[in-house]
């Protein structure tokens, strides 16, 4: 498992893990019946735990399932796969998309940052792979 020495790669590669993290961050919260909402972590696991409220399984599956995804994408963008850092960014994407919809500017500006950094890695990924 070759992992990438590029800082910028890396970078780009780490956001995966920042919000596969602090969507579980939300997830914990949620279900404690806390108020404690991380901007970067996806609104989709948020969703989910609100959608779900009465079927606690059910949001959590949906939670385990997109926090394990971006956790994995983390693991391949590091490991220099081009297809992971499309995939999580069109997810991403389509989660800030989201925050747009449900007028969460907070939250769409945050998303805009990891967003900068993935699409820096795939740019820095291209130039290293056309040398």
């Amino acid at each position: 498992m070759k992992i990438s020495a590029d800082p910028v790669i890396l970078s780009g590669a780490r956001w995966f893990w920042w919000i596969a993290g602090l969507s579980l961050i939300n997830t914990l919260a949620g279900i404690s019946g806390t108020n404690i909402n991380f901007v970067m972590g996806l609104s989709m696991v948020t969703l989910a735990n609100i959608a779900s409220a009465h079927a606690l399984m059910l949001s959590l599956l949906i939670a385990a399932s997109l926090i394990g995804f971006y956790f994995a994408m983390g693991l391949y963008a590091q490991q220099e796969k081009a297809w992971a850092f499309y995939l999580g960014l069109a997810i991403y994407a389509v989660d800030t998309a989201l925050c747009l919809f449900l007028k969460d500017w907070f939250s769409a500006a945050f998303h805009a940052w990891p967003l900068w950094a993935i699409f820096r890695a795939i740019k820095r990924l291209k130039q290293l792979q056309e040398t």
